[in-house]
């Protein structure tokens, strides 16, 4: 019984830690202080530790040398790897979705962004907007392979922990000329619009870099 209870508190730390992770109510790049965290939880160190060596599994925390245990901060090229990766799945999980998604789900695609269309826009609630945008594209495309293997690398919880790479005035179109597609079931024009949305990301971020390795 002692077993299964140490499992079921491990379990129960692990998703409140990642909540708390996905809240960044951890910092990513900071040190999680295992003793005033497991305090925080109401739980010991033993059941801790089990939930943060799957959190580092998932790519979501990790161990540095005398550091300790840090919530996992990504470089510009882990960025960029993990945009190569979105570029490759979602590509083809949006050809796939516009073959095969309801009108009723292409209609609250385009009811997503109707509230940012005018006025200013909360950066925080475009954000949830724009996740919930790719995601529904996964997840509905028909393709169930292709959504695990998106799930089991938290590339999605990975783009919400960097966070907006460009503006929602520079991306609101975009996300609407891709519904555009979507609807008029052009398959390969949403597939190259959505690749498009993504690279162009990517290039800020290659940019970025190499902007400044010539400040140096």
């Amino acid at each position: 019984m002692s077993q299964i209870s140490t499992n079921e508190l491990s379990l129960l730390a692990y998703k409140k830690v990642k909540a708390m992770i996905i809240a960044k109510k951890l910092v990513p790049g900071k040190k999680i202080v295992q003793d005033k965290l497991a305090d925080d939880l109401g739980i010991s160190r033993t059941p801790l530790r089990s939930a943060l060596q799957k959190l580092e599994a998932e790519n979501l925390v990790q161990s540095i040398p005398r550091r300790g245990m840090i919530v996992r901060e990504f470089s510009d090229k882990e960025i960029i790897e993990i945009y190569d990766c979105r570029v490759a799945l979602e590509g083809t999980a949006v050809r796939l979705f516009t073959d095969i998604a309801s009108a009723t789900t292409i209609k609250k695609l385009k009811a997503l962004f109707d509230p940012f269309v005018a006025g200013k826009i909360n950066i925080n609630k475009y954000q949830k907007v724009d996740s919930e945008f790719h995601n529904t594209i996964l997840e509905k495309c028909g393709n169930q392979m292709l959504y695990q293997l998106f799930q089991k690398g938290n590339l999605l919880l990975c783009i919400d922990l960097i966070g907006l790479v460009r503006p929602p005035s520079e991306t609101i179109q975009e996300h609407l000329d891709i519904i555009k597609a979507i609807k008029k079931r052009d398959a390969l024009t949403a597939e190259s619009l959505l690749k498009a949305h993504l690279n162009k990301s990517k290039e800020l971020i290659i940019h970025k870099m190499t902007g400044s390795g010539q400040d140096e």
